[in-house]
């Protein structure tokens, strides 16, 4: 049976997105079995806001509203209208609504159906704005933007293709459903993140000390303005509520990094690749290593150029067609390509390319026949090659041409069997994947233990004693301050 939900929205400002939002709830939001609380927190134009929101909702069964006497924040909002304005009852569901938020068909259904799975604690939603909740998420595009339209395009085509729900480090706040039975344990949200930001993260983490999870539902999807429902200096008081959240729960910036690398699907990941937006695909390629390189720059050329943006790092002095782009920037392993192109590629560069592209095409050596006077050798690419080669195409280095086939025909492949190996290859790839993650890790550490010990050396040395003499001399000398 489908818990029946309390659906609350602060209201603060911006007039325009809250009547989106409450025209979501109106033709989204089943009044039989749930309902909806709006709350006035006397923001700007709350007079006016007051006025147009009651004639928008009218005397709709199902549909309630409500005015604080001061402004208290979203926090003290969300507070208020939970334990004082409808306390409700234990086996209900709560639904904190940002009102810049515009939910969609299904939403709640989707919602109320991973908050019912076992030991889940808080859902949130897909969305175009949500952080790391947002579909797409990672781009094609360096330049565009992440718009309603796309969003919807995306979501509709790959949320098939996705698991019901995930277990996230923590949920989004703008749409945030939780069971009524944890906030009379556990408390909402505490006071000490008003009036707002870091607050659902704090709940998320308090309420996961007793083995409740936070999750995602895929099949869920509410688009969202993002910042519409706050003003005043939201940076600094993001920053100062990072800080604390940070103090109480040490781990949460490495939770959600490591999430971010390999808590998400493959799918979700390249969803911006998968579903194509009409522009040229990139192809990128690295030559930085290949000796004479020219001849494999005009290969790639007569392969590619036609339907490919190519862009290529190359060794010094190498030319280059005038349509290509040429970078000495490191490759952004977040800055997604539909194809990537290696050469004998080592496992780093595996690594990089496995989360980077959404095809490969390795242009495969044969082996030597001294394999320790070889690159290729030392660097282990002949030992991961039969991994990566199942999910590449493969040619021999006079031979490129014949990868634009190889490759037209996985472009040709319908969505569902790309993410299927797309999956597999991600799948495969991945304690590779992981491995060099904490050689990095740890390749930090031991740099910031060496700079530390230098630190420590300097000041212990005669010079750096001297120095400070000197210092407190010249301070106290006529003039100086």
């Amino acid at each position: 049976m489908t818990r029946p939900t309390l659906v609350v929205v602060p209201v603060y400002g911006d007039l325009e997105s809250l009547l989106r939002c409450v025209d979501g709830l109106l033709e989204h939001l089943d009044t039989d079995r749930h309902r909806a609380l709006f709350v006035n927190d006397c923001g700007p134009d709350a007079d006016p806001i007051e006025r147009a929101l009651l004639e928008r909702i009218g005397d709709r069964p199902g549909f309630r509203y409500e005015r604080n006497d001061h402004n208290l924040g979203f926090v003290g909002t969300c507070n208020r209208a939970v334990t004082e304005l409808d306390p409700g009852a234990d086996g209900e569901a709560v639904l904190l609504l940002n009102s810049d938020a515009v939910p969609t068909a299904g939403f709640l259904d989707a919602m109320l159906a991973v908050l019912d799975e076992d030991r889940t604690g808080v859902v949130t939603a897909r969305s175009d704005n949500a952080t790391i909740a947002s579909i797409p998420y990672r781009l094609t595009n360096r330049g565009a933007a992440r718009t309603e339209a796309r969003t919807r395009a995306v979501w509709g085509a790959v949320a098939p293709l996705l698991p019901v729900s995930q277990v996230l480090p923590v949920a989004m706040g703008f749409c945030f459903l939780t069971r009524r039975e944890l906030i009379t344990e556990h408390g909402l949200f505490d006071e000490a993140f008003a009036p707002g930001y870091g607050e659902e993260n704090d709940y998320c983490l308090r309420i996961a000390a007793h083995g409740w999870l936070a999750k995602i539902a895929n099949h869920a999807l509410v688009l969202h303005a993002g910042g519409k429902s706050f003003s005043g200096n939201r940076n600094a008081l993001r920053a100062a509520h990072q800080r604390e959240l940070e103090r109480r729960y040490p781990f949460l910036p490495d939770a959600v990094a490591a999430y971010q690398r390999h808590g998400t699907t493959a799918t979700e990941r390249f969803a911006d690749a998968l579903v194509p937006t009409g522009d040229t695909p990139r192809l990128a390629v690295d030559l930085r290593h290949v000796e004479h390189a020219d001849a494999l720059v005009r290969q790639i050329d007569a392969a590619f150029a036609d339907g490919f943006a190519l862009e290529a790092r190359l060794p010094s002095g190498t030319p280059a067609p005038a349509a290509w782009t040429i970078t000495t920037d490191d490759p952004n392993p977040d800055d997604l390509v539909t194809v990537a192109v290696l050469v004998d590629p080592t496992p780093a560069e595996v690594v990089l390319a496995n989360r980077r592209a959404l095809h490969l095409v390795v242009v495969r050596s044969a082996p030597p026949a001294l394999p320790w006077s070889s690159r290729a050798h030392r660097s282990g690419a002949d030992t991961v090659a039969p991994l990566v080669d199942r999910f590449a195409v493969v040619v021999a280095p006079d031979a490129v041409a014949e990868a634009r086939a190889g490759l037209d025909r996985a472009l040709a492949e319908p969505l569902e069997r790309t993410a299927e190996t797309l999956g597999a290859r991600w799948a495969a790839l991945l304690p590779l994947d992981l491995t060099a993650a904490e050689v990095a890790r740890d390749n930090a550490s031991d740099e910031v233990t060496r700079l530390r010990r230098e630190l420590d050396d300097l000041r212990a040395s005669r010079s750096f004693r001297t120095g400070q003499a000197i210092a407190k001399v010249a301070s106290r000398l006529p003039g100086r301050r």
